[in-house]
């Protein structure tokens, strides 16, 4: 009896040995995390003077912009490209504007208006060839702290790594150590944790943006607010107002007197006839998910996707009657791919959809758009789209490189050429 009772004891402790030593195992394992190491700044080293330099091959281009016969590509955080695009079919490069922390801009009666960080810079392009920098606001956009020895601190910076995690260390997704926040690999990789112009002229900003023009003010959008620059004189702009909207804010689009505002939750609209002080008007509530809005007549046309920061699921296309613009309403839900970047003109809409490249459809009936597919540009990754209605000339960026298309026949388009980007 005793032989018996001591048999399935001891087989419990050899058990309860074997697993604490598994236990021990995992949470002593190697894991693949990817680190964020934070970047700091020193204002000496932001705060200079910038002047073009020769021009070099894209590497990450992000927002595009258009004014006139020139063409303005963002190098994500690095600076902006400038071509004159007199010619569609061979963009000629005139150089590289090293702009520390830049990504959007704008650009009226020769000013380019660009954001550095936590400044806002002004150059005179008069002569696009030989931009001239004329004025720095300093300290008008979000940053994340300030270290008296280092700076300001812009942006965490990820790279992979393999590291020994113990249990006391583990929190789930995340992990502090040393240096900075840890996040496991799938985590992180799942979350994205993307001659001179004469008269009085504004240029032409994608779905995207975060800056616009309007009234002789510049208006721009951060995660949580708008604000608005006074460019009465013009080469040195004021900040004259900042409105708090929300939390999510992505993009800003300008139609006639208005403003209409994407969010990660829905759609601002604002009206701008008091422009130093614009007024919600109304708001058109959706999913969550990444929101880039276009407006053209009475409805406004909005991609939401998943991904990223978006934290959503919902990949599709909405049309929202805005014809009360005090009460924007639903009309149709189109399902989608995975839509980024749209433009419209006279009817004609851009959608980017991602790997699946662009899709051009017929919009002049809202209720039938998906029977209306007119061409699909497939084999590249596409990323956002400015469509230039008297050019007749489609703007699109992706992953290997800025694309730019003939639509005069909307059902055929023509390529007509191609900026790479280095090693793409």
């Amino acid at each position: 009896m005793k032989k018996f009772l001591w048999f399935p004891m001891l087989s419990l402790f050899l058990l309860s040995v074997a697993v604490s030593g598994c236990l021990k195992d995992d949470c002593d394992a190697e894991h693949f995390y990817v680190k964020y190491d934070p970047v700091f700044i020193l204002p000496a080293n932001l705060r200079t003077t910038i002047q073009l330099e020769p021009a070099k091959q894209m590497e990450q281009p992000g927002k595009i912009y258009v004014y006139g016969q020139y063409l303005f590509v963002n190098e994500y955080e690095n600076g902006i490209h400038v071509f004159d695009n007199a010619n569609p079919s061979s963009p000629i490069a005139l150089g590289f504007l090293p702009i520390p922390g830049n990504i959007d801009m704008a650009v009226r009666n020769n000013l380019l208006y660009a954001d550095s960080y936590v400044d806002l810079v002004t150059f005179r392009l008069d002569n696009p060839a030989k931009p001239e920098m004329v004025s720095r606001l300093e300290n008008v956009f979000p940053h994340m702290g300030f270290d008296a020895n280092r700076g300001f601190l812009v942006k965490y910076e990820p790279s992979e790594v393999v590291e020994r995690i113990s249990c006391s260390q583990a929190t789930g997704d995340q992990v502090w150590l040393e240096g900075g926040l840890w996040v496991r690999r799938d985590v992180a990789l799942s979350s994205g944790a993307g001659n001179s112009v004469p008269g009085n002229t504004t240029g032409i900003g994608g779905s995207t943006a975060r800056f616009t023009l309007g009234r002789e003010h510049l208006y721009t959008v951060s995660e949580t607010d708008l604000k608005v620059f006074d460019l009465k004189v013009p080469e040195k702009p004021n900040l004259g107002n900042t409105v708090h909207i929300g939390w999510g804010i992505e993009t800003i689009y300008p139609y006639d007197d208005k403003l209409f505002i994407g969010s990660r939750n829905g759609m601002f609209i604002y009206d701008t006839k008091d422009p130093l002080n614009p007024r919600q008007l109304a708001s058109f509530a959706h999913a969550s998910a990444c929101d880039p809005v276009v407006v053209e007549g009475n409805y406004a046309y909005i991609t939401l996707r998943d991904g990223t920061k978006c934290e959503s699921f919902t990949n599709q296309l909405e049309v929202v009657d805005v014809t009360n613009i005090l009460k924007p309403n639903l009309l149709k839900t189109y399902p989608m791919h995975h839509p980024i970047g749209l433009s419209i003109v006279n009817g004609i809409l851009f959608i980017c959809e991602d790997d699946e490249g662009l899709k051009v459809f017929d919009a002049s009936d809202w209720d039938k758009i998906d029977q209306r597919l007119l061409d699909h540009e497939k084999g590249l990754t596409t990323f956002d789209v400015i469509a230039l209605e008297k050019e007749k000339v489609a703007i699109v960026t992706g992953k290997e490189g800025i694309y730019q298309y003939d639509f005069t026949d909307p059902k055929d388009l023509k390529l007509l050429s191609k900026i790479k980007i280095e090693n793409k």
